[in-house]
């Protein structure tokens, strides 16, 4: 019998069974190369167990090579995914829309359904309560008492640092918050690393338009809150100082102050406000550009201590709506680097306030050289005003290198109207003594216009009473500059001859009244809570009260401010006030005359 057929037949059979197995486990010599020893385990396990364990290590490792093969295709899927088919927008920590995102995100959905959230404790400032309807009754027999006040205030969640998703209009937005070290400078000028955080929004779709009207609805949320209000800003500290950034920090925000509230001539009061609405047009640059004019516009507001001259520049940044910059030239730590830093830093539009500026020891130039010569004749007396005058240069010497040199005379007229000045500005100086001040920091081009303020007139006294016994109303309406007396300046100008008047109008942009209306500078609309007191007198009685306390002080004695103070000590009681006010005046020129004795003051 032939069995050769059979015996072929077995080995194909013998073939298909070993492909049948391959598909089902893995060969020994490939299980050996990703596992160690594997023959020897495997034929342990056999042994022991009766158990061949060959299948299941090959679909483990079938199971874990696509996984990593599927990891390994998705995040480069991703990666291509993210970079080709979505935008995003990064936000540096010190920039003001950075504040705005971060705060509009506290009120968002995400930062209360966020599992990772910062916490920040509810700080409010003296005006925050005004937007709170606060009904505390004030008892004169009882003190008030703020130990739990802060503990009312709600706390301000954030999301935490990492990645969070949201979904707004429709659309989705994934927010990552990065933190990181960066390289800085200390208070010696040495290198530190500091920690600084920036944010970034992405979206689907290769457009930023939607990543754009989120900020601008951030920022439109921030400003909100903050409508009807002046933001004070001041120098960053020494060491947070340098490149333009952080340059300037914002220390406060209140409320925006009406222009009429500052107790100043009518005259000057419309004259200034039209000068920097003129200047502070859109088309305004572009004449001073044709003209080969500086884009600066400067202002001096002089008079003695107490008339008003810092709350006529609050004032002047409520009308405009612009925020104040605060500089003090008296700081030991600014050097004329510094300043300079600040001016090139400023924005496009804002006020820029230099508060006593002839406390900063910038006087008269001759005065000095006055100072210093020599008064006597004598061969001994000169002698020793040379010796004075070599150990004054050499302590001076001396202190050139210090940091808390001060700024001098050039240092100040180059920031402000230097090659590299800052243009769009409006900068407002304010001193007591304008007579101290050298004619080069005062010339025209630097200074444009000067406001001068003096001690209390009748009518400005009767003006503070009124304004300080009017009842509160639920928003005070703006008031314009048409509302005040014309300046004869404009009256004259109106009565000139008919060539002067026609050239005038082809001088001027073509405006309808109604644009000539919409122009003319307004407080913004400042809300006053109002406080019914039943006491309070009526409109027309109050004004005969006005009057008979405006005629029972003498005019230009006192400045505003002692007045205000007197009157605020009886804010509720004007017939109170009206029958001490007197007794008040004696006492008060009675010490003037005491101080102003010689050798009255040590």
């Amino acid at each position: 019998m032939d069995f050769t057929a059979f015996r072929g037949l077995k080995q194909v059979e013998g073939i298909n069974d070993n492909a049948t197995i391959s598909l089902a486990q893995l060969p020994a010599n490939i299980l050996d190369v990703f596992i160690p020893g594997y023959p020897v385990i495997s034929k342990f396990v056999r042994d022991i167990f009766g158990f061949d364990m060959t299948i299941a290590v090959s679909v483990a490792l079938m199971i874990f090579g696509l996984a990593s093969a599927t990891k390994f295709i998705w995040k480069h899927a991703s990666v291509f995914f993210w970079k080709y088919f979505t935008s995003f927008i990064d936000i540096e920590s010190d920039d003001e829309i950075f504040e705005y995102v971060m705060d509009w995100l506290a009120a968002q959905k995400i930062s209360l359904d966020s599992r990772t959230l910062m916490v920040k404790t509810g700080r409010e400032s003296a005006w925050d309560s005004l937007r709170v309807e606060v009904d505390i009754a004030l008892d004169p027999n009882k003190l008030l008492n703020f130990s739990n006040w802060d503990a009312k205030v709600p706390p301000t969640f954030q999301p935490y640092y990492g990645n969070h998703r949201f979904i707004h209009h429709g659309r989705y937005f994934e927010f990552q918050r990065i933190q990181k070290e960066v390289m800085g400078s200390n208070w010696a000028g040495g290198s530190v690393f500091r920690e600084d955080e920036h944010i970034r929004l992405t979206c689907l779709g290769r457009s930023t338009q939607p990543l754009k009207n989120l900020i601008k609805e951030a920022r439109d949320h921030y400003l909100d809150k903050e409508k009807s209000c002046t933001i004070v800003r001041r120098p960053a500290p020494k060491e947070m100082r340098g490149r333009g950034r952080n340059v300037w920090n914002r220390v406060a925000t209140r409320p925006s102050r009406p222009i009429d509230t500052v107790v100043l001539d009518h005259d000057q009061k419309n004259r200034l406000l039209t000068d920097i609405n003129e200047y502070l047009h859109p088309s305004t640059p572009r004449w001073y550009a044709n003209r080969g004019i500086p884009y600066r516009r400067g202002y001096l507001l002089h008079g003695p201590p107490g008339t008003g001259k810092s709350s006529l520049a609050w004032a002047i940044a409520g009308v405009f709506g612009l925020d104040i910059y605060c500089i003090s030239l008296v700081e030991p730590t600014l050097t004329e680097e510094d300043l300079g830093i600040m001016f090139t830093s400023l924005p496009r539009r804002c006020v820029v306030l230099l508060e006593d500026i002839d406390s900063a020891g910038l006087v008269k130039r001759q005065e000095i050289e006055e100072t210093n010569k020599p008064q006597a004749e004598t061969e001994a007396a000169r002698l020793g005003a040379e010796i004075s005058k070599a150990i004054k240069a050499s302590q001076e010497k001396g202190n050139k290198g210090k940091d808390m040199q001060g700024i001098s005379l050039s240092g100040l007229l180059n920031a402000i109207d230097g090659v590299a000045s800052h243009e769009g500005r409006v900068l407002l100086m304010t001193t007591n003594f304008p007579e101290k001040l050298d004619e080069a920091l005062i010339r025209p081009g630097r200074i444009d216009m000067k406001i001068g303020f003096t001690k209390a007139t009748r009518e400005q006294m009767c003006e503070l009473f009124t304004r300080m016994y009017s009842p509160d109303v639920e928003t005070r309406q703006p008031t314009s500059v048409s509302a005040y007396p014309s300046s004869k300046k404009t009256a004259s100008l109106e009565s000139a001859s008919p060539e002067l008047r026609h050239r005038k109008r082809s001088l001027e942009p073509k405006t309808s009244s109604r644009d000539l209306t919409a122009s003319i500078p307004t407080p913004p609309h400042t809300p006053v809570y109002s406080t019914e007191d039943p006491s309070s007198p009526e409109p027309t009685e109050l004004h005969e009260i006005a009057a008979a306390f405006a005629k029972r002080l003498p005019e230009d004695t006192f400045t505003p401010a002692e007045i205000q103070g007197f009157l605020l000590t009886r804010k509720k009681e004007p017939m109170r006030a009206l029958h001490e006010v007197e007794a008040w005046r004696d006492m008060l020129i009675q010490t003037k005359e005491q101080n102003n004795k010689p050798g009255s003051q040590k």
